[in-house]
């Protein structure tokens, strides 16, 4: 996406960062998914990456007293088959069953490798891009 014919791309996960190191509420809630797909037949190297930011005001005892959206981002990718084995081994090696918990999922098909990285506070947040900024940072390399 080009930003105002500027010649500017967006580089989705440093987006994500900035407004989470540069936000002023506590209770920024994220929830990121990646899937890479093989089963198109137009599209045989496939990536979609879906993220979303919300601010809530207060945690109930039994939920979210209020919600904001802050960010609602969707990015779709046709990938050289170099590009998507480098993602994929990434992945594989970064997201094993070892590392399933609330903050992460793991959905693995035979054409289809979906991860779910959520965080519930600041402090989770940073710590997911700590722990995977590698994969961040070659994806938003897709984008030049």
């Amino acid at each position: 996406m080009t930003y105002m014919n500027s010649g500017a791309n967006i580089k989705q996960f440093r987006l994500v960062k900035f407004i989470n190191e540069n936000c002023s509420d506590d209770h920024v809630i994220s929830k990121i998914s990646i899937v890479l797909r093989r089963d198109k037949i137009e599209a045989p190297y496939y990536m979609d990456t879906k993220i979303r930011l919300s601010s809530c005001i207060d945690m109930a005892e039994n939920g979210v007293i209020h919600a904001m959206d802050i960010l609602n981002h969707n990015r779709m990718y046709n990938l050289t088959e170099e590009k998507y084995m480098q993602i994929k081994s990434l992945i594989t090696d970064a997201f094993d069953e070892s590392v399933e918990s609330d903050s992460v999922k793991i959905f693995k098909k035979e054409k289809r490798l979906k991860i779910v990285l959520m965080s519930k506070n600041d402090e989770e947040f940073a710590d997911l891009f700590e722990s995977y900024h590698e994969l961040f940072d070659k994806i938003d390399s897709l984008i030049d």
